[in-house]
């Protein structure tokens, strides 16, 4: 296939003698030599472009009449990017005249024809041309040189309309019309002399009058052809930004009422526009029109995709699926997979059903994709750990997407969930930090434990109507969270209270903060890892406090844990370091594993009589603890390393009467050196 190029072509011919005894002898037909030199005459003259300079390609294939009406074939000699060399002829044919004149006509036709008499090349301009990226189409860019000697240069012979066109989708051909009908292909008679050009009207047949008796064959449609098509082969990606170019090759001549183009899609769909202000097309220029901009559907076969290095994704090629083959990841094989005009295209032997599990795990130079609108799911990790993703369109196909489908998508910024969807996975976008804002469809009826955690841009979320089920963690550490919409929002909208669980909490611009009355309990990582929260004052309505629920609460100073809280969970105020003190109130039976560990400015802690159960490490590694008073006279279940790394000379003081069955318990024994008695009054 030819690069986008400008390019000379040479000719050359046979010499014949006439057979005919009764006529006078004509001239000998000079014998052609092995080479001709080549090279371009006008400085826009293009067969295509290369950085807008006249180049070869090579192999290219060339018409020559060599001083005679014998349609030679020459083939230049040399690399693609020339831009001068040499044609050496590959295939002669028998000639019946003599002229004075080397003529030669890109690109090469078996049906080309040389009327000695007028000096004209009988030729065809064909209704269907080429796309090629940059460039001008193959096939209908035809070019004519002429000369006495064994230089020649070329000249163009007809102009070009540049269509530009920006958006979305694949155009598979574009059929241009002249909205008079015009004639834009079929025969045309090629003046060697200037490279202007004629059409011919309407005939049929063959060609065996005017050319001195001799007889030529030129094969040419039967009827005027009024539109042109450039194919565009398995389809052009549009993009979203830069204008897509394509060029069409035209006769001369002007559109008194415009023209009209229609493109197609690569699954038949069509866009159409229209000019009817008068077009002049002519010969060796481009004439562009204004960019438009197209959203042309995709194929059901192709996935669409950019990189930021500009290279062809590789897909289901990670160490974790490297044994998966495309029919279990897409539903259907791959039967190309090519990158160019900054869009990448995989084709499919039949519809993408699925984009499953690690499909495009890891690419880390994928930065866009369009999935078609046959897919119906998004497996688990699907496009985990693509970090330069910044943007997703999923089809209103889509009713699932998997756990940790979009997990550390760093880059990407935003993703429109459709209205087919009804269950977001696990982790499903964890870890998106750029990613601003979500709208949960009405379709949604389940979100995922930790789905949107650490989501550090997100601002606001609006949840659907349809949403049943919000997973723990499923928007903490989103510190930039200002407000909850939709279902479960709370009044004041900086919480979402499922039955009445706090499930999430939106920190944004707030030190202090109070717990609605609805909430009954504080859910698992609600308020976790919001460092700018001093204060937060719980109300009466709160039984449990979650796992981790106020987790590395760095400024939390002041917690008021009402009496009717009963549990407190595993590491709920963990890595609180600016925690000072602690009362934990009588309604409470269980205390968490690591449920106060590395709470650094802690320095005292009163444990009720309610409790029965410490768990283990639950007030570790609290460097300035020097006070535990335990109240209950039965030592409560106590787990491993709770007090270990508290402040030099800690104590931990217990009812005077049970300071012997503190010192002999099971992990109590351990601390039993500083267990001393203490007289608890009411």
């Amino acid at each position: 296939m030819k690069k986008l190029l400008l390019f000379v072509l040479a000719a050359t011919a046979l010499a014949a003698c006439s057979t005919d005894t009764t006529q006078d002898l004509v001239p000998e037909i000079p014998t052609a030599p092995d080479e001709l030199q080549v090279s371009f005459d006008e400085e826009d003259t293009r067969i295509q472009l290369q950085n807008n300079v006249a180049v070869w390609t090579e192999g290219d294939l060339v018409s020559v009449f060599y001083r005679s009406n014998a349609n030679d074939k020459w083939q230049f000699q040399g690399k693609t990017g020339d831009t001068t060399g040499t044609l050496k002829r590959i295939e002669a044919t028998t000639a019946t005249q003599a002229t004075t004149k080397i003529v030669a006509v890109y690109p090469y036709s078996k049906d080309y024809w040389f009327n000695w008499n007028t000096g004209d090349v009988e030729a065809s301009l064909p209704a269907e041309q080429t796309y090629l990226k940059d460039s001008f189409g193959l096939d209908g860019t035809i070019m004519v040189s002429q000369s006495d000697y064994n230089q020649l240069s070329f000249k163009n012979v007809c102009g070009w309309l540049k269509l530009q066109f920006t958006g979305s989708g694949s155009i598979s051909k574009i059929v241009l019309r002249g909205n008079n009908g015009e004639q834009v292909a079929g025969k045309i008679y090629i003046n060697t002399e200037d490279a202007s050009c004629t059409l011919a009207a309407e005939m049929g047949g063959t060609k065996d009058e005017g050319v001195g008796g001799t007889g030529g064959t030129l094969i040419f449609d039967n009827t005027i052809l009024t539109s042109v098509t450039l194919n565009c082969g398995n389809g052009v990606a549009l993009n979203s930004e830069t204008p897509t170019a394509f060029y069409v090759a035209l006769p001369p001549q002007t559109f008194e009422k415009g023209l009209t183009a229609t493109m197609y899609g690569c699954d038949g769909s069509t866009k159409e526009i229209s000019t009817e202000n008068l077009i002049t097309i002519e010969r060796n220029h481009i004439l562009p029109m204004a960019s438009a901009t197209l959203e042309m559907p995709i194929g059901n076969n192709q996935i669409w995709y950019t990189s930021s290095d500009g290279n062809v994704i590789k897909p289901y090629s990670g160490y974790y699926n490297s044994n998966a083959t495309a029919m279990q990841t897409f539903g259907a094989n791959i039967t190309s997979n090519t990158y160019k005009n900054g869009v990448g295209v995989i084709t499919f032997d039949g519809d993408v059903t699925t984009i499953g599990e690690r499909a495009f795990f890891n690419c880390d130079a994928l930065t866009s994709v369009t999935i078609p609108d046959s897919v119906t799911t998004i497996g688990d990790n699907a496009f985990e750990w693509c970090h330069a993703l910044t943007s997703v369109t999923i089809p209103d196909s889509v009713t699932t997407i998997g756990d940790a489908a979009f997990s550390e998508c760093f880059a990407l910024t935003s993703i429109t969930i459709p209205n087919s969807v009804t269950k977001i996975g696990v982790q499903a976008f964890f870890y998106c930090p750029a990613l601003t804002s979500v709208t949960i469809p009405d379709s949604v009826t389940t979100i995922g434990v930790a789905a949107f955690e650490s989501c550090y841009a997100l601002t606001s979320v609006t949840i659907g109507d349809g949403v049943t089920t919000i997973g723990e963690d499923a928007f903490s550490i989103c510190s930039k969270l200002t407000a909850f919409y939709g279902k479960f929002a709370s009044a004041d909208n900086r919480c979402l209270i499922v039955d009445g669980v706090l499930n999430s909490f939106a920190p944004a611009g707030l030190t202090e903060y109070t717990i609605p009355d609805s909430v009954t309990t504080i859910g698992s990582y609600a308020f976790r890892y919001y460092s700018s929260l001093t204060s937060v004052t719980i109300p009466d309505s709160v039984t449990t406090i979650g796992d981790d629920a106020f987790g590395r609460c760095t400024s939390l100073t002041s917690v008021t844990i009402p009496d009717s809280v009963t549990t407190i969970g595993n590491y709920a105020f963990q890595v609180c370091s600016s925690l000072t003190s602690v009362t934990i109130p009588d309604s409470v039976t269980t205390i968490g594993n690591w449920a106060f560990a590395h709470c650094d400015a802690l320095t005292s802690v009163t444990i009720p009589d309610s409790v029965t159960k410490i768990g283990e490490y639950a007030f570790q590694s609290c460097d300035s603890l020097k006070e535990v008073y335990c109240k209950p006279t039965t030592p409560p279940n106590l787990g491993g390393y709770v007090f270990d790394y508290n402040a030099s000379g800690r104590r931990i003081y217990v009812p005077t009467a049970s300071v012997d069955a503190y010192k002999a318990a099971s992990r109590w024994s351990e601390y039993a050196s500083a267990i001393e008695p203490y007289n608890f009054t009411e």
